[in-house]
């Protein structure tokens, strides 16, 4: 360590001390996680000084010094670089960091700074550019990610809300210039809801719906073609996001139904286009119109849209007081659901929802516009589809169940506030399970089994990924292939089978991309063909020559 200061630590005798020893206690793997891009350590003189200075810069120092052949003093603490300027400094504290620590570049320009509360990462750090600007900013409270994370970069900055170290609320990502580019709702660290993606000039062209981190619904809107022209369906928003007009363009030109909202959600008008000139007479959309029934007193009682003499859209009646007492929706006159909306489109109380011929398809209770508590939904022959219950944060909790149409148990799952947890279970019509595991917070843990058509397969996870060895079978219980995964990715060597046993292919992954040989056979095991890979590229054809070799 002749190369280099360290203030208030001594190294007695020719032990050199080792600086890792220790050090766990203290890490924090979010910081280490969060700020790897800012470090440079290829400049250190050893291997050794590069892991000690990553840690002691993005976490502290306090590991370092767990040694009886060191001896640090509490109080002020600097550190330099082998020149001599400063590459760290901060308090320490029972032989651990605590208060306000800096980093430096051996430049001089300041690299990260922040605070620790009894010994626990606090408040805002900093972490910087080696030309000085802010490339990242994370809120901590006593140890763990509490508030917003601000992350920096060339193409946009990006803004994470978390609560106890878990992400929570909407995450947003801005253009350089500050405009909206992307917007996703988090839900225990889980996408969950509607997500947006907006153009540059702040027009939305994509809206995503996800369900506990999977993608279930997307569509493109407000485009424009290389002509400038507006193609597809367009969508236009109120400031909170709801809806204000939608309908479809073709070359620029509206074509198609257009319907207008107001800003409670409630349909105020359709019109029909035909390359951009409004059908006055189409049949099919008589005007809506909303008729208000009066207290004596002058109040209002009632309020519903019709489509001639049928009701249509959303019947509000109101007690004398104003507070919505019953609500009906109405589709060509049918009733499709009953329960209050209130004027801001809240769903609030018992609800019903119904098919077009009146059978009913749901049934429930909403708070504040979430489901809460026992919901039951139902096949249009009347037979149970699905039951559950919700928590008070509208979540999923409980044991779900899901039915098949003839009222047999198609599925059995549990939830913890909306995470799938415990065992799985999904059967067939014959009752044999198909699919049967264990989720841990929402992801897939352990050993997993399916029954997908003709053959079965299974294997472990860890972590929501496929990992170790995973093998299928044929539905007489041959093995038709076998094969390992780290982290999902195929590693090692993997190989196929023909239902006589024999191998089909063969051939190895390494973190998911194809090396070396791998061989086809024949059913009768003869070699059909050999194909090298380098890379995940084939690069030569042996064995039966389909086609000239590719030399490098």
């Amino acid at each position: 360590m002749k190369n280099r200061k360290f203030y208030s630590m001594k190294i007695s005798g020719n032990k050199r001390p080792n600086p890792l020893r220790g050090c766990s206690k203290y890490l924090k793997p979010e910081i280490l996680s969060d700020s790897l891009v800012f470090l440079n350590s290829e400049k250190y003189l050893y291997r050794m000084r590069k892991y000690l200075f990553f840690i002691f810069l993005i976490s502290g120092i306090s590991g370092l010094f767990a040694q009886e052949s060191t001896e640090v003093k509490d109080g002020r603490a600097v550190f330099y670089f082998s020149d001599g300027s400063i590459s760290s400094e901060g308090t320490m504290r029972n032989g651990k960091p605590d208060g306000y620590w800096k980093t430096y570049y051996e430049n001089g320009i300041l690299k990260s700074e922040g605070n620790r509360k009894n010994f626990e990462l606090d408040s805002i750090w900093t972490f910087y550019s080696n030309t000085g600007d802010t490339v990242l900013q994370i809120s901590y409270l006593n140890g763990k990610k509490e508030g917003i994370r601000r992350t920096i970069r060339e193409d946009e900055v990006v803004e994470e809300r978390f609560s106890n170290d878990v992400k929570q609320g909407l995450t947003i990502y801005y253009y350089p210039d500050g405009q909206l580019k992307r917007t996703i709702n988090f839900e225990n660290g889980l996408e969950n809801g509607l997500a947006r993606e907006y153009a540059t000039d702040g027009t939305v062209t994509t809206l995503i719906e996800y369900r506990r981190g999977f993608v279930i619904d997307r569509e493109n809107i407000n485009r424009k073609d290389s002509k400038g022209f507006r193609q597809g369906k367009w969508k236009y928003f109120y400031a909170d996001g709801k809806v204000k007009l939608e309908g479809t363009y073709r070359d620029d030109k509206r074509n198609g139904y257009f319907k207008t909202y107001d800003d409670k959600g409630m349909l105020t008008d359709i019109s029909k286009y035909v390359n951009d000139v409004k059908q006055e007479e189409a049949p099919e959309l008589a005007k809506l119109d909303v008729k208000t029934d009066y207290y004596p007193s002058g109040k209002v009682k009632t309020v519903a849209s019709y489509k001639g003499d049928l009701p249509e859209g959303i019947r509000r009646e109101f007690s004398e007081e104003g507070k919505v007492t019953a609500s009906y929706t109405y589709s060509n006159g049918k009733l499709i659901a009953e329960g209050i909306i209130d004027e801001e489109g809240v769903k609030d109380g018992a609800w019903t929802e119904f098919y077009p011929d009146g059978q009913l398809r749901a049934e429930g209770k909403y708070v504040a516009g979430k489901r809460i508590g026992k919901w039951k939904f139902y096949y249009p022959n009347g037979n149970l589809e699905q039951e559950g219950s919700y928590n008070n944060q509208g979540n999923a909790d409980g044991v779900w169940r899901w039915y098949y149409d003839d009222n047999g148990l198609l599925r059995e799952e549990n939830f913890i506030n909306g995470l799938s947890e415990g065992i799985f279970t999904e059967y067939d019509k014959n009752k044999n399970v198909v699919i049967q595991g264990e989720y841990v917070y929402g992801l897939e843990e352990g050993f997993w089994k399916y029954q997908q058509g003709d053959h079965r397969e299974e294997g472990h996870y860890r972590g929501g990924m496929r990992n170790g060895e995973w093998r299928y079978f044929y539905d007489d219980g041959t093995l038709s292939y076998e094969g390992s995964y780290i982290d999902d990715n195929p590693n090692g060597r993997h190989i196929w089978y023909w239902p006589n046993g024999k191998k089909k292919e063969e051939g190895t992954y390494l973190n998911g991309i194809k090396t070396g040989d791998w061989i086809q056979y024949n059913p009768d095991g003869t070699v059909f063909l050999v194909i090298s890979y380098k890379n995940g590229v084939e690069k030569k054809y042996d064995g039966i020559k389909i086609k000239p070799e590719i030399t490098e």
